[in-house]
């Protein structure tokens, strides 16, 4: 099949990497670089040679766009491919937050728009090269319910590339879901710079990571039916899972990037204000990781 993945960091270049196994992949950034192949290390070893472009036109024969870019960047990157892929061409997010999905079904209809989320750790080591710091669930859904054919054929690809994939009626419970857990560990990794498995090693932090998903699970249950009856075991469970893992957002503060707070505990904050929710961890934890992103940005 002719995929395209868009975005080219941690997780894209994982996605791209499996793909290239059984497709021939094209990997969209919008800055060159010197990619040919896609080299992954860790709990995946392998290479595989992929295409690399900055032209969004090049994607003008896929059946599959893969969309990884931060949540921040989803509307212009789904903009510019929207008008080069072919009508019948499938769009599967596979990023944080909460709107990506949204975004998408705009610029390609709903029928084209698959949900999805993974919780695979992968850390961005150079261009083309990740680590696969480990291991975890993918599942993705018709955007925004029910069930079609296309959602059943991606899964299947993806689970024969290696990325074993669940289909699920509810995606938006499952995005949320993973709103949830990320909003306990990417704030407080990014703040105290550790990977993953240090939050369960102190009793205090792990304490800041339950009440920030519990918070994050409340204000959920008013928007969505949680596929998962407590989110804090599902969240020790991620940790534990990725232990060796530096989250996402502790990666963008390595490199002084912009995080995506306003997409995690941001978006908690402000559905927990519509909905009338006290969500003071979130809210702390939001204003505490903007305060360092204004350090450098």
């Amino acid at each position: 099949m002719d995929i395209g993945v868009v975005g080219p960091g941690a997780m894209g270049t994982f996605m791209a990497g499996l793909l290239a196994k059984e497709n021939e992949v094209t990997l969209l950034g919008r800055r060159d670089e010197d990619i040919e192949r896609v080299e992954i290390v860790g709990e995946s070893e392998l290479s595989f040679r992929v295409n690399f472009t900055t032209r969004a036109a090049e994607l003008n024969e896929a059946e599959l766009v893969v969309i990884s870019t931060k949540a921040f960047d989803t509307e212009e990157a789904v903009e510019e491919v929207a008008s080069h892929i072919p009508s019948d061409c499938s769009v599967l997010s596979l990023q944080n937050g909460l709107k990506n999905e949204e975004i998408i079904s705009r610029y390609v209809g709903v029928e084209r728009t698959i949900g999805g989320i993974t919780s695979h750790g992968v850390t961005y080591l150079e261009p083309g090269k990740v680590k696969h710091a480990g291991k975890g669930e993918t599942v993705i859904g018709a955007y925004p319910k029910g069930r079609v054919e296309r959602v059943k054929e991606t899964a299947e690809l993806l689970s024969s590339a290696g990325i074993k994939t669940e289909v699920t009626d509810n995606i938006l419970g499952q995005i949320w879901k993973k709103v949830i857990v990320n909003s306990g560990i990417n704030p407080v990794t990014a703040l105290l710079e550790v990977k993953n498995g240090l939050l369960m090693e102190e009793k205090e932090v792990l304490d800041i990571v339950e009440e920030a998903v519990r918070e994050a699970a409340e204000v959920a249950r008013g928007y969505t039916e949680l596929p998962v009856n407590d989110p804090f075991e599902e969240t020790k469970k991620v940790i534990e899972s990725t232990r060796d893992n530096r989250s996402s957002m502790l990666q963008d503060i390595d490199n002084k990037k912009r995080t995506e707070i306003d997409q995690i505990n941001g978006a908690v904050v402000e559905k927990g204000d519509k909905t009338g929710i006290s969500v003071p961890i979130n809210r702390t934890l939001y204003g505490l990781v903007k305060g360092l992103e204004k350090k450098y940005l």
